[in-house]
């Protein structure tokens, strides 16, 4: 299997460690200690203020503490472990709630964090990524670093992208499969490279294909590789995509246009190990994982036909939806102001700012381009400019107008004298335009969230819970 690797390859992986465990639960403490010592490895189970103590006190090879703890909570362990214990890695624990504690406890100095509840595959694997032995004489592969400029669409601390940067960390160094949507421009690739970067892989290849951009007469041999003389024209033996990623990473992008029958034969490789060039019979073993990423809605192409539920469901062992940039405007002038000292740097201008008139207008626009837009324009206008401050006239006039705010047919109602119960009115209203646009839409739920300006995630979950219907409208 290339999916997922075995609690058994992660044990024998991993060294034994003394390891300390801080959490007020109990039980869990003795879930958790169970599950470590029959791995081998030395626990000593703390609650917040003893677990300080302890590591003023002690030695260890490793720290797991929960963020949310009475008296000394998580990211007092962090600290104290940082002053007396600056090597010892700390992995956190955090509720699916507390994704936004856990993303500041990794900024903070944790290794890693688990996302509760987790199984038992889960912790081995962040235990065994983090005792796992290296030779000393080489440089260990560099954390995932969100910050670094050559991912700059992963910049930000909006609420919408923190739980993406907090999942995209914790599965980066495992081989698990991630599908990656969102519309395009979003940065799918760079989180895709991404996770490259954080993974053991690291210093193995990484090769991105865009599966839109092959012909469909030369997709298998482009993926698969052939033989010499498997077709005409094939005077030479070729590796394909997939052979050169063999031992680090493939990136399917736009893996919703594949045709089915070359979904068949990636099927087969994910699940065999197995790589069949065109015109060979005899396969390959081949170490690969696989990322995948489309800005299609792959359940509605499964429903349809055109897409195989099984490899589906191969490829969807975690989903990551990248947010669009209208959903996290407050990242917007960060990253505005990498791009103009990138755009500086690479055009030899000396633009000295962004006026904030000009950030306004870029803030309240819709990016229907995304990050893509925002990095052309700034480019742009940074070339025409050439030195000085970027003002509100250097912007296009599509910008420069103000977004219309919607009107709903009806003046917004006065608060009656006895009061109103604001919950129902606002549900009501969602209900409404939600149950409009998808009449509009034919159903459709990509087209009726742009419209609504939602995340399709989030307009699916406002339909589960209300079971709203086009017919509601």
């Amino acid at each position: 299997m290339i999916v997922l690797p075995g609690l058994l390859d992660a044990r024998r992986e991993a060294r034994m460690g003394k390891i300390l465990l801080c959490d007020d639960e109990e039980s869990l403490c003795r879930s958790l200690g169970r599950i470590l010592r029959s791995g081998g490895h030395e626990v000593v189970s703390a609650d917040g203020p003893q677990g300080a103590a302890h590591i003023r006190e002690d030695r260890f090879d490793l720290i797991i503490t929960d963020i949310r703890m009475p008296g000394v909570d998580g990211f007092q362990i962090i600290a104290t472990a940082r002053q007396y214990a600056p090597q010892t890695p700390v992995i956190a624990m955090s509720g699916n709630a507390e994704i936004p504690d856990a993303v500041k406890a990794m900024h903070a100095g944790a290794r890693d964090f688990l996302i509760k509840p987790f199984d038992t595959k889960a912790l081995e694997e962040a235990v065994a990524a983090v005792l796992r032995p290296h030779d000393a004489t080489q440089e260990a592969p560099n954390p995932v670093d969100w910050r670094d400029r050559n991912a700059p669409w992963l910049l930000g601390a909006d609420p919408a992208m923190l739980p993406v940067l907090a999942l995209l960390s914790q599965v980066a160094d495992t081989r698990c499969t991630v599908m990656i949507t969102g519309e395009s421009g979003t940065g799918k690739e760079l989180a895709a490279r991404s996770l490259h970067a954080g993974s053991a892989r690291a210093a193995k290849p990484f090769v991105a294909v865009n599966s839109a951009a092959i012909p469909q007469n030369l997709v298998e041999s482009e993926l698969f590789g052939h033989a010499r003389g498997a077709f005409t024209g094939a005077t030479a033996s070729r590796l394909g995509k997939f052979g050169q990623a063999d031992g680090g990473t493939i990136f399917l992008d736009e893996i919703g246009e594949m045709e089915l029958g070359v979904q068949a034969k990636l099927l087969r490789l994910i699940q065999d190990g197995e790589l069949y060039p065109v015109g060979e019979e005899t396969p390959h073993k081949i170490d690969v994982r696989i990322l995948a990423a489309t800005n299609r809605n792959l359940e509605a192409e499964v429903a349809a036909g055109r897409f195989r539920a099984d490899l589906f469901w191969r490829l969807n062992v975690i989903p990551v939806e990248m947010p669009s940039l209208r959903e996290r405007t407050t990242d917007i002038v960060r990253l505005a102001e990498h791009f103009l000292a990138r755009a500086n740097e690479r055009h030899r201008r000396q633009v000295s700012a962004i006026d904030p008139q000009t950030m306004a207008l870029m803030k309240n626009y819709s990016w229907p381009g995304n990050i893509r837009e925002l990095e052309n324009l700034v480019e742009r206008m940074v070339i025409v400019k050439g030195a000085g401050v970027l003002f509100p006239s250097d912007l296009p006039a599509s910008i420069r107008t103000p977004r219309e705010t919607p009107t709903f047919g009806s003046p917004i109602p006065e608060l009656p004298e006895n009061g109103a119960d604001l919950k129902t009115i606002l549900e009501a209203v969602e209900e409404k335009m939600i149950g409009e646009a998808l009449v509009r839409t034919g159903g459709n739920k990509n087209r009726a969230a742009e419209l609504l300006g939602l995340n399709r995630t989030t307009l699916v979950e406002k339909l589960r819970r209300r079971r709203v219907a086009p017919s509601q409208a």
